[in-house]
């Protein structure tokens, strides 16, 4: 069977670690003074950047290469392999950043493809959070199959999948950790967030390879815009009653009318200047007198207003949400109780925009509903209220959760 794919270093980061990944860290031990049992073993150092950067090029070059393996079931000539190949064309990790040199490997390795994994961006950030965050590029070189000596023409699946590939794609990769609990310093070593970043950014690469699919804030200079999230002022409720059925408009009112507080998405990696927050976006509504349902035609995004708020903001992208509906619905008391059980209904959109073509790149709904029993003599008002809002909170908490489902697909 004919090899599919050869997947290159564009570092040398693998001649820095002849004794493993640890070596890269690990501090030279004093020779044991004679008479001595045993020799103290020295703290290990603060990792540098080159160090960090060392370990998650060569963690990333090791999960892809295994992903394409396992999951996509491809088969790659080994790293000795390419090597020897290298060494045999003169080439040099660098030379592999041209198309030419890049094609002439996956000739000599007799592949249908070469891709060669760039780390680009390390960023390291300490604050309420340490976080670790590594950024990157797949670069894909197709070979022409005429190119290849004994080469059979590929069926129709496999041009189709070549044909979806990009010459570059972008992946990322992230993790997080917070402070310990009494004591100084954070749950998780840098050196632990760098594995972690390292193998989410190869389940990421490998997902946009064999899908074409690029995950959003990949880019360095992306960023986000949150908006205000609007509601319905007012709730009908459903009444039934021992006479029957009947509608209640506007039971409950002066409800919120903006909900954002309580919608928020994990837009990680993203931070500080990269996102504009509500507060920003809410301004400059009021200020071009554009109200925040304005942006809404029912469940869909009004694209055009969508995009020309992100132009003025900035951003790469808008995240909004909206409360479509509430509903409350109660029946008679039970024998014995003054009030009769609240169910609220409540339901919810979201969107992620992408501003430059208006690409809806994300829609979600969700719903929820809450049933509360009255207890004593607490007043019926109070009740229908607390039911639509908590009903409203759990239809936005499911949103959340639907995005961040969302994000993970990109690691499958």
């Amino acid at each position: 069977m004919q090899k599919w794919i050869a997947l290159a270093h564009i570092t040398a980061a693998q001649e820095s670690r002849k004794g493993g990944l640890l070596g890269l860290f690990s501090p030279k031990k004093p020779a044991p003074k004679k008479g001595t049992a045993a020799v103290v073993p020295i703290p290990l150092p603060e990792e540098t950047p080159e160090q960090l950067r060392a370990l998650c090029e060569t963690l990333l070059y090791e999960n892809l290469t295994t992903r394409l393996r396992t999951k996509r079931h491809l088969l790659l000539p080994t790293e000795t392999e390419v090597r020897t190949a290298m060494t045999a064309l003169h080439l040099t990790p660098d030379s592999l950043q041209k198309p030419e040199a890049a094609r002439r490997l996956g000739q000599e390795l007799d592949c249908d493809a070469v891709l060669i994994p760039e780390v680009t961006h390390l960023e390291r950030f300490e604050g309420a959070k340490r976080t670790v965050t590594l950024r990157g590029a797949l670069h894909c070189v197709l070979l022409d199959p005429a190119d290849r000596p004994g080469a059979v023409s590929p069926g129709r699946h496999r041009q189709r999948d070549q044909a979806a590939l990009p010459p570059v794609f972008p992946f990322i990769g992230t993790a997080a950790a917070g402070p310990t609990v009494f004591q100084e310093g954070y749950s998780r070593t840098a050196v632990e967030l760098a594995v972690e970043a390292a193998e989410q950014a190869a389940a990421i690469a490998s997902h946009t390879f064999w899908t074409g699919e690029v995950t959003p804030f990949a880019l360095a200079e992306e960023r986000v815009a949150l908006l205000p999230l609007p509601a319905p002022s007012t709730a009908d409720a459903l009444l039934f009653t021992t006479s029957g059925r009947r509608v209640a408009p506007a039971a409950v009112r002066d409800l919120p009318t903006d909900l954002a507080a309580q919608f928020r998405p994990e837009i990680s990696p993203l931070s500080g200047k990269e996102v504009v927050p509500v507060e920003r976006s809410r301004a400059l509504l009021q200020q071009e007198g554009i109200t925040v349902g304005a942006l809404w035609r029912q469940d869909q995004p009004e694209i055009a207003r969508v995009q020309a708020l992100g132009e003025q903001l900035h951003v790469t992208y808008i995240i909004m949400a909206q409360i479509t509906s509430i509903e409350l619905q109660t029946g008679t008391p039970d024998a014995g109780e003054a009030f009769a059980t609240r169910e609220a209904r409540a339901e919810a959109v979201g969107a992620l925009v992408r501003v430059s073509d208006g690409a809806i790149l994300w829609q979600d709904h969700t719903s929820a509903t809450m049933t509360l029993h009255p207890i004593g003599d607490k007043k019926t008002l109070s009740i229908d209220r607390q039911a639509v809002e908590q009903a409203e909170h759990f239809a936005l908490t499911a949103l959340q959760g639907r995005f961040r489902a969302y994000r993970n697909h990109f690691e499958n």
